[in-house]
């Protein structure tokens, strides 16, 4: 997996989000989650670099166990942009 190219997507998907004039807690959420996958494309392609990580399966790990952790959540529009941004993932 190309971590650079995965971060470079996600932000490019968060554009609307990001620069919306009024953003409701769908954007929110949304941005949360991007923000958050950035970090962890980040986080694994240090890894990476320091030969630490062969293959992408403890990432693939880190957002499943996310999206667990988020459908545990209330029904929301938050809740909505947090899933939509894991999905595309």
């Amino acid at each position: 997996m190309d971590f650079n190219k995965l971060n470079s997507e996600i932000y490019q998907l968060s554009a609307p989000h990001r620069f919306s004039k009024q953003p409701g807690a769908y954007d929110k959420g949304y941005l949360k989650i991007a923000d958050w996958i950035g970090d962890l494309c980040f986080y694994f392609e240090q890894k990476r670099k320091n030969q630490e990580l062969t293959d992408e399966d403890e990432f693939r790990e880190h957002i499943e166990k996310c999206k667990i952790d988020t459908s545990e959540l209330p029904d929301s529009d938050f809740k909505k942009g947090l899933l939509k941004a894991l999905s595309e993932v």
